[in-house]
């Protein structure tokens, strides 16, 4: 990627970008899931509180999965639609 694709926008960053923060958001989802984990043996919780806290940090990592994944999607189609208008300006008009 070079400075003039940033200045004319034909090419998007957001993609990369949400890659970056999808694993920023799995170090911070996995350490919250590590402080609840700790959290629930430090304070009485027990074996329940520990179970929930695992469940949770795993539901939490596919929830980020997928939204992240959406948000690429959403950028994808955008480049396809991009090509598609492309292809279809270099055809002569009936």
């Amino acid at each position: 990627m070079q400075f003039s694709d940033l200045a004319s926008f034909d090419k998007l960053i957001s993609p990369t970008l949400i890659k970056i923060l999808y694993w920023i958001g799995i170090v911070f989802i996995v350490l919250a899931g590590l402080g609840s984990l700790v959290a629930a043996f430090s304070f009485g919780g027990g074996f329940w509180r520990a179970l929930v806290s695992i469940v949770g940090t795993i539901a939490g990592l596919l929830f980020w999965r997928v939204a992240c994944e959406a948000y690429i999607v959403v950028f994808g189609i955008y480049d396809r639609l991009g090509e598609i208008r492309d292809r279809g300006a270099m055809r002569p008009q009936a």
